[in-house]
């Protein structure tokens, strides 16, 4: 019987959470101790989930957890890498959920799924970093991006992204790149927005300085400066004035 103990989620892997569809069956892939899937399934979310680590450290850790918590009936465990080895079709999944990992590798353990290309699967996708690099992916590769979170989680920010397959080209500029065209839609009403573009305005304009100072091609980060600060400009968000430009 589940037990009736409930888990604590930090905000990053809680608005993770809260994307998963209601009945959905989950794939977690690098789930580490499993409380995502195990938390979902002691909610009732969702019926069934597979979990997946590269370690076999975590998963035993996930596995433990998932028989103190009672639902070890309801959790497949697989010790691999990505999605490889994990019979997506065969259970059903409908969801999958990665969370933790920087979008360079996210963005490869896509590529090698055939499966995930269709209409009815959806991506849940929480970059620790390189997050322009896994939206280049996504846009290049035919998934539509359908809602976007914002999480703060130890002082840090960090994007969820949710993504189903169309099929379809789609178009980014450098800044929606970096926030994403759902989070500049929603701008100031989300109160994470403003911390969020004042850090991708920081950080472009130390790369843009450093790149002047070493003589190297300015273009791109000057490009991308000019295009955050006309955000801020036109959301009214203060930014530091750095004397750049």
């Amino acid at each position: 019987m589940t037990k009736k103990i409930k888990l604590s989620l930090d905000s990053r892997i809680a608005t993770a959470a809260s994307l998963v569809r209601h009945g959905a069956v989950v794939a977690d892939i690098g789930t580490d101790h499993g409380y995502l899937p195990i938390t979902l399934l002691m909610d009732g979310k969702i019926p069934f989930a597979a979990a997946s680590d590269l370690r076999p450290g975590p998963l035993n850790r996930a596995v433990a957890n998932a028989k103190k918590y009672g639902v070890e009936d309801s959790i497949r465990f697989f010790c691999t890498d990505g999605l490889e080895g994990i019979p997506l079709a065969e259970l059903h999944v409908t969801d999958i959920v990665i969370c933790g990992m920087g979008g360079e590798l996210i963005s490869r353990i896509l590529s090698e799924s055939a499966y995930i290309r269709n209409s009815n699967m959806q991506l849940i996708l929480q970059p620790m970093s390189a997050v322009e690099e896994l939206r280049a992916y996504l846009a290049s590769s035919g998934f539509a991006v359908c809602e976007e979170r914002i999480a703060c989680s130890k002082d840090k920010l960090y994007q969820c992204i949710v993504a189903r397959y169309d099929g379809a080209p789609h178009f980014y500029t450098p800044a929606q790149l970096l926030l994403g065209k759902q989070i500049l839609l929603r701008g100031t009403a989300d109160t994470l927005f403003v911390p969020l573009l004042q850090k991708y305005i920081r950080k472009t304009q130390r790369e843009y300085a450093g790149k002047m100072q070493g003589g190297a091609d300015t273009e791109k980060s000057r490009n991308l400066l000019e295009e955050l600060l006309q955000i801020a400009k036109e959301k009214g968000v203060d930014y530091e004035r750095t004397g750049i430009f």
